[in-house]
This record gives C-alpha cells, structure tokens and sequence, in this order.
C-alpha cells in the first residue's frame, strides 16, 4: 500500500473546490437575474442581461457539473474564459492586483482540471482535450481581451472600488445611471 496520495484524488479535491466556489458565487445572480444584467450594464457589458444571465448560468450551472463530475472539463474551460475576462476587464479599469488576484487562481484552478481531468468520482468526462490547443488558447486569450476592451462600464473613476462584481464575484447593488 502506497502512502501517496493519488492524483485523481487531488484532482476530486480540486474539482470540489472549485465548483463550491462557483455555485457560492453564481446563485445570487440566478436567484435575482435582473439585478445581476444591471450589475453588468453597469460594468458596460451590453446587452447586461445577456451578458448577466450568461455568466449566473454558467457559474451556478457549471458549478453543479463540475461538482457531479458531468463534463467538468467543459464548464473549467468556461471558468477559466470568465475568469480571464473579468481580470483583464478589473486591469482595464485600473483595479490592484488584490482585485483580480483571485481571478488568475480560480484561473489556474480551471487549467489544472481542464488538462488533467475531473479526477475521481467523476459522473463523465468531456470528450477529447479540445480546449488544450495554443491556437484556441490564443483565440480565447484574444476573445477575452477584446470582451474586455469593449466594455464600458458606466462609473466614474471614484466608484471603483465599490464596482459590482464580476468574474465568479458576488454582485452588489448599484443605482444605474
């Protein structure tokens, strides 16, 4: 009997992890979708209730299959394209390195089970490793700065730092202007 601890296990803990954070994040935004389209409006993702809807769905959504194990590589890929939305989109607008922090580790969390799986217990994997290709990769890369770069988000620089969240964050209330 070998005293490693498996790599399918660590990956389960990973996938665990990840899909908590996911669901904590994106239940909010499905409970009241209306606020959370406004929240995107307001960071100048339009239409916000698409973009909105999109992301509460993904998060809350994704998070279930990710926990489950059903396609997880799918929704990390998903994860990961949001979470290099929302860093490039809080650097565009000047945020520190503390607010997307957080971003680039959910970021590498979503790589490690894109590349290496669900681990074990997983319901079922996607099928192939069609998301680890440098030519989707820099499309992604490309996609998620230029989504980023056409927002406009409508507050002032003095509001910064109480933007609504974004990128796997909680929204916060915010009057539209």
């Amino acid at each position: 009997m070998s005293s490693q601890i498996e790599a399918q296990w660590i990956l389960l803990l990973a996938r665990v992890v990840l899909a908590t954070v996911m669901i904590h994040y994106g239940w909010p935004k499905v409970r009241d979708l209306k606020s959370n389209g406004n929240d995107f409006l307001n960071m100048g993702f339009k239409p916000g209730m698409f973009w909105g809807t999109l992301i509460a769905l993904v998060e809350f959504l994704g998070g279930v299959a990710t926990l489950l194990g059903l396609f997880a590589e799918l929704a990390a890929a998903l994860f990961a394209f949001e979470m290099m939305v929302g860093a490039f989109w809080k650097l565009k607008i000047k945020k520190p390195f503390a607010d997307y922090s957080y971003d680039i580790q959910l970021f590498a969390l979503s790589l490690v089970l894109m590349s290496e799986g669900a681990g074990a217990l997983a319901l079922r994997p996607f099928p192939g490793r069609v998301f680890l290709r440098w030519d989707l990769a820099a499309a992604a890369l490309a996609a998620a700065l230029l989504l980023a770069a056409l927002s406009k988000p409508r507050f002032k620089r003095s509001e910064q730092a109480a933007t609504p969240g974004s990128s796997g964050h909680q929204p916060q209330a915010t009057s539209a202007a």
